[in-house]
């Protein structure tokens, strides 16, 4: 298993495939990510709200979200985590039975939290199988009730015992995790019927359409500046993912503090992926100093051909 720290630059290449890893403090979550990276048991500090990193398991590459487990992270920074991940890592004590109560009940808030639309991976490592005190799975299943994602038809999940001291189980979750991730991937492919690039003042900088708009591209970005506009207004900060849907399509919509980035999908295709796309855009055109280059670019990140689309470009 090979990982890469996360200060490499993002040129072309998407972003990997987004995994969160949640669970109780002392759970064992930040070692599982020691483990993933290294291969090997080492001995951690809690996490302080969100650790990154990206890492190649097999044959796919992920971006890795390590979410503190006190309550004040739980309340806010898993909310938005565990809604954009393609997978969820829930790790529990298995040898502390008085955390399981509470551990159920973030589990399922959590799971909670994916709704019924999107495809998505759960898996559960009973950690800490090493100890005497260790509670057996078939125990542990019944308590926290997780017989029932049985009845979560978007969910894919499997359960193991596992010990990040002695590496037990970890590579079969991980080779789980990995076989059953193409599948998740191609279902979430999107194809986008039009990308936008507006500045803050609503000047249409770059169009690719598909849909065959017949619309000055100046009113879309102009309607794109006025929710910007508002949203200063209402929450008094730039940089806010919106969403909209209407007349068959999925709109949505980012601002940055020199841009704003809108993405058109398809209404039954996954928001979740267009989120992640938008936001890999934006990484790579906010510095960017030669617009010459900026179709091209934003073709490659979003994955089409170009000859499919109407370009339309308010630069020289």
């Amino acid at each position: 298993m090979k990982s890469t720290k996360n200060t490499q630059i993002l040129k072309f290449d998407k972003k990997g495939i987004p995994l969160v890893i949640i669970g109780l403090p002392q759970a064992g979550k930040s070692t599982f990510v020691q483990r993933i990276k290294t291969g090997e048991f080492s001995s951690t500090r809690p996490t302080l709200g969100m650790q990154f990193e990206t890492a190649e398991i097999g044959d796919a590459r992920f971006d890795i979200f390590d979410l503190g487990g006190h309550k004040s992270y739980r309340k806010t920074i898993w909310q938005t985590y565990t809604k954009l991940a393609y997978g969820l890592v829930f790790i529990l004590d298995s040898a502390d039975p008085d955390s399981f109560d509470l551990a159920k009940e973030e589990f399922w808030r959590s799971i909670d939290l994916k709704g019924n639309q999107d495809d998505f991976l759960i898996v559960i490592l009973c950690n800490k199988s090493d100890l005497d005190e260790s509670v057996d799975l078939e125990n542990i299943i019944n308590h926290m009730e997780l017989y029932k994602l049985a009845e979560k038809e978007n969910a894919s999940f499997q359960f193991f015992k596992t010990s990040m001291k002695s590496g037990e189980n970890v590579d079969a979750a991980l080779n789980w995790l990995t076989n059953n991730t193409s599948r998740i991937v191609q279902k979430r492919t999107i194809d986008p019927q039009m990308f936008m690039l507006a500045d803050l003042e609503g000047f249409p900088l770059l169009e690719i359409d598909k849909m065959g708009l017949e619309e000055d591209p100046s009113l879309m970005a102009g309607f794109l500046s006025a929710i910007e506009s508002f949203s200063k207004q209402v929450f008094g900060k730039t940089g806010i993912l919106q969403f909209m849907q209407s007349g068959g399509y999925k709109y949505i919509v980012k601002t940055d503090d020199k841009f704003i980035y809108s993405l058109i999908i398809k209404i039954d295709e996954c928001q979740e992926e267009a989120r992640r796309m938008i936001n890999i855009v934006s990484e790579n055109v906010y510095d960017l100093e030669n617009f010459a280059m900026l179709e091209g670019i934003i073709a490659q990140l979003l994955n089409i051909d170009p000859s499919d689309y109407v370009l339309r470009k308010g630069f020289t």
